[in-house]
C-alpha cells in the first residue's frame, strides 16, 4: 500500500477546501453582480416644503413631496450618472408629472445634481432643477438635503426637502 506523504495530504486538503469555497461562493457572487439594469433602478422619495413669492412682500409656504425613479447610465471615479425615467412632484395637493431627466452624483463632494422636465397633455411645461448634499448616518443609511426650483407655466416654487437613502 502506497502511503501519502504529509505534504501530499496537506495539498489534497487545501485543494478540496478551495473547491468547496468556490462551489459555495460563485452562485452568491453572481447573484450580487446582476447584469440586469432594472435591478439597479432606485426610487428617490423626498418630503419638505415649497415656498412661493406672491408679491415682493408675501411668501407662501406649502407642503411638498416628490418621487423620482432613477436608472444608472454610467460612472467614473468621481461622477455617477443617471436618468430620470418617471416621477411626480406634489405641491399643495397639486401633482405634476415628470417623465425625463438627467442627473449625477458627485461622490467626492457628496453632492447630487438633477434636471428633469415634462410637457403634460394640456401643454403645461413642468421643470425641476435640484441640487443637494448627502450625509452618512450609519450602516447603509444616508440623508439627502435638497434645494430645488420647480417651474410650471403658472407658478414658480422653491423647494427645501429631505430624503433618506438606503444603499
Amino acid at each position: 500500500m502506497n502511503k501519502l506523504s504529509r505534504k501530499n495530504k496537506i495539498l489534497i486538503t487545501l485543494f478540496t477546501a478551495i473547491i468547496i469555497a468556490l462551489v459555495i461562493a460563485v452562485p452568491y457572487v453572481s447573484a450580487q453582480t446582476s447584469a440586469n439594469p432594472i435591478t439597479n433602478t432606485k426610487t428617490l422619495n423626498a418630503h419638505g416644503f415649497a415656498y412661493q413669492t406672491a408679491d415682493s412682500q408675501t411668501i407662501k409656504k406649502y407642503p411638498a413631496n416628490f418621487t423620482l425613479t432613477l436608472s444608472p447610465t454610467g460612472t467614473n471615479k468621481t461622477v455617477k450618472l443617471f436618468d430620470v425615467t418617471a416621477g411626480s412632484v406634489m405641491v399643495n395637493d397639486i401633482s405634476y408629472t415628470i417623465a425625463t431627466g438627467k442627473g449625477g452624483i458627485l461622490t467626492g463632494k457628496h453632492a447630487i445634481l438633477l434636471q428633469a422636465q415634462e410637457t403634460n397633455p394640456d401643454g403645461q411645461t413642468v421643470t425641476i432643477k435640484l441640487a443637494g448634499r448627502y450625509f452618512w448616518m450609519g450602516e447603509n443609511l444616508y440623508v439627502l438635503r435638497l434645494g430645488a426650483k420647480l417651474q410650471v407655466d403658472d407658478a414658480n416654487y422653491t423647494l427645501l426637502m429631505r430624503a433618506a437613502i438606503r444603499r
